[in-house]
């Protein structure tokens, strides 16, 4: 047999082609939109709103985060995308009604991360005079309450003191001695 074409109508061809270019726009109608930051932490963390989760935690549920934070800025003017992820872990929760003191957090900076921490002067000096532009969202952090703990073993052959730091950020002996610490106090470890 010899080989045969497949003819498909014009109108067939035409409907499947305008199905094809209507299908983005239907899928991203039905996307939920970006919720602005909020409501814990202002400056950083938008998420999605979610309407009838399908997994949902234990009435009562106590949320204990321990984030491990050790990707570096390099002196660029974003905020330190780890900790955004932290500042959503916190609106996320308060934006679908689990109480504030029900969602506990804790992050653990270590490596070239050490840079989100420092006040606008020793990030200066670090990164050619630059203010640091995670400082808001570090202060706010702190604010809420979340402890944030600078691996002394990064801060030692990085030259950081405890001055240089955000005041109320802190200083661990290392970073696995903060982890073990906060493990040991029910924090779960989150790998984002």
């Amino acid at each position: 047999m010899p080989n045969a074409t497949l003819r498909v109508p014009r109108s067939l061809l035409t409907l499947a082609v305008a199905g094809a270019l209507a299908l983005p726009a239907a899928l991203s109608a039905q996307r939920p939109e970006m919720q602005a930051s909020g409501p814990r932490i202002q400056s950083n963390g938008p998420t999605f709103e979610v309407a009838n989760p399908s997994f949902t935690a234990p009435e009562g549920h106590i949320y204990k985060a321990v984030f491990e934070i050790a990707a570096g800025d390099n002196g660029s003017e974003q905020v330190q995308p780890e900790l955004t992820t932290v500042a959503r872990f916190l609106n996320l929760h308060a934006r679908h009604g689990v109480p504030d003191d029900q969602v506990q957090v804790a992050a653990v900076f270590h490596g070239p991360a050490y840079a989100a921490l420092l006040t606008d002067e020793a990030y200066a000096e670090r990164h050619d005079g630059k203010a640091n532009p995670t400082r808001d969202l570090v202060r706010e952090l702190l604010d809420a309450g979340v402890p944030l703990v600078l691996c002394g073993q990064t801060a030692g052959g990085r030259g950081v003191t405890q001055e240089d730091l955000v005041p109320g950020a802190q200083i661990a002996l290392s970073a696995m001695t903060a982890l073990n610490v906060f493990l040991a106090q029910g924090y779960q470890f989150n790998p984002w």
